[in-house]
């Protein structure tokens, strides 16, 4: 079996038509869905760009390796989830955006990529029209002059081809539809005078934010962003939908080529996003929240002869990728890493995954079990959130003062307070 893992940046879980959202176009990506499964409640570890990368990688926690600001690197002990494939005779490539140990447009040299062998991409640049810029393996630069969404999916397209006659793991990884919202002229012409519906969560904010690579003309009314989507919030979702149904188009484009290849049957192609975009809810931008649509992610995986059109509300989480891909490809699992496979379940067969799974920034930790979750704040653990996501989705009734849910906070927050201890004494060190 091989992978063709595809994701994206900063695509929060219910920005695909499949998981609800009626005014966005993602008819590939709901395809996908319905000839494999969708996990509504899949989370990041730690909803920023480069420690979920990490934790994609290791399999570890970002407590474990201590690398929660972006650019951190993949610490030198660690063994990476393409040293593993590699070790089983998997051909391993990545194409698109690293964001793993820099940023910019510039090369990622060997000792940076994670152990993987084949490699085309650059570190992290926000612009989609502009210095379209892609590094391979000598580091050399391949400038294009189209839209960065479209050009990764192109030389993911050729990457394929490339592997096509072998065991192969690609990883393709989208910038879009991370701000600056900036979709092809065709895909803006999609949403072109589109009101869109908010959540029931939503409150009115400015979603401009500035980027650093490049850096955003200051002050912000110089900026061509901001006189666009600045203090706007309806233009802003209307160009970040019309980025993932950009996405979306790349994703057919990758499961056509696949099937012209003929390793449609004998390919597990994986759908997810590092975090996502807060966009209004709760009167909040950007990420790094526990909130669902932070921290919570979209996953699609599709197996040969596996499950089909299943919807799962099993709990799973970015640590959980390491050994489920070594379990798709038929390779032992690797000691002492956290996650868990949910290959069976794509499978599809009986799995029972109620959690608890973890999410966590320095300032604030979260645990969700069930369908109940809790945020703890600070270096003494204090419950500051509790919801009921069965019955409170969109997380309006925090019951953290509810003296009914005593009992209930006090367990909750003794696991997060084992799950923190458990990393400390399994730390592999500093990796930035």
């Amino acid at each position: 079996m091989n992978i063709l893992f595809i994701y994206a940046d900063q695509m929060h879980r219910y920005a695909m038509r499949c998981m609800g959202t009626a005014d966005i176009l993602t008819p590939n990506l709901d395809r996908l869905a319905g000839q494999g499964v969708l996990f509504r409640n899949a989370y990041t570890n730690c909803p920023i760009c480069t420690p979920f990368r990490i934790n994609l990688f290791t399999g570890l926690y970002t407590s474990q390796t201590n690398t929660f600001s972006n650019e951190s690197c993949i610490p030198s002990k660690c063994r990476t989830l393409a040293n593993a494939l590699e070790d089983g005779g998997i051909r391993t490539s990545y194409v698109g955006k690293w964001h793993i140990g820099g940023k910019g447009n510039v090369p990622v040299p060997e000792e940076l990529r994670g152990g993987f062998t084949e490699f085309i991409g650059y570190q992290c640049y926000n612009g989609f029209h502009d210095n379209v810029c892609f590094y391979d393996e000598q580091g050399c630069e391949h400038r294009y002059d189209a839209h960065r969404t479209d050009v990764t999916t192109d030389i993911a397209i050729k990457r394929l081809r490339r592997l096509s006659g072998r065991h192969f793991a690609l990883f393709v990884s989208y910038q879009a539809p991370h701000y600056p919202v900036q979709p092809a002229p065709e895909y803006d012409a999609m949403y072109a005078g589109s009101l869109i519906r908010r959540r029931p969560n939503f409150q009115e904010i400015d979603p401009y934010t500035r980027t650093f690579s490049p850096p955003s003309p200051w002050p912000p009314d110089a900026c061509p962003d901001y006189q666009q989507y600045g203090d706007d919030l309806n233009e802003y979702l209307r160009l970040y939908y019309a980025l993932v149904t950009q996405v979306d188009a790349g994703v057919g484009r990758l499961l056509t080529e696949l099937d012209s290849l003929g390793r449609d049957k004998d390919t597990v192609v994986v759908f997810t996003s590092d975090h996502g975009d807060m966009q209004g809810s709760h009167g909040l931008k950007n990420k790094c929240l526990p909130h669902e649509t932070s921290s919570g992610i979209p996953l699609v995986a599709r197996v040969p002869g596996g499950g089909s059109g299943l919807v799962t509300d099993a709990l799973v989480s970015g640590v959980d990728f390491f050994p489920t891909c070594l379990d798709w490809v038929g390779l032992a699992p690797e000691h002492g890493l956290p996650g868990h496979s949910f290959a069976p379940l794509t499978r599809g067969r009986d799995q029972f995954l109620p959690g608890p799974v973890f999410s966590e920034m320095p300032r604030w930790k979260m645990v969700r079990s069930g369908n109940i979750k809790l945020v703890t704040e600070g270096a003494e653990f204090k419950p500051t959130q509790l919801y009921d996501l069965g019955n409170d989705p969109y997380e309006l009734n925090n019951r953290i003062g509810d003296p009914e849910c005593s009992e209930q906070i006090s367990l909750l927050r003794e696991q997060i307070v084992t799950w923190q201890n458990m990393t400390a004494k399994s730390s592999v060190g500093k990796g930035d």
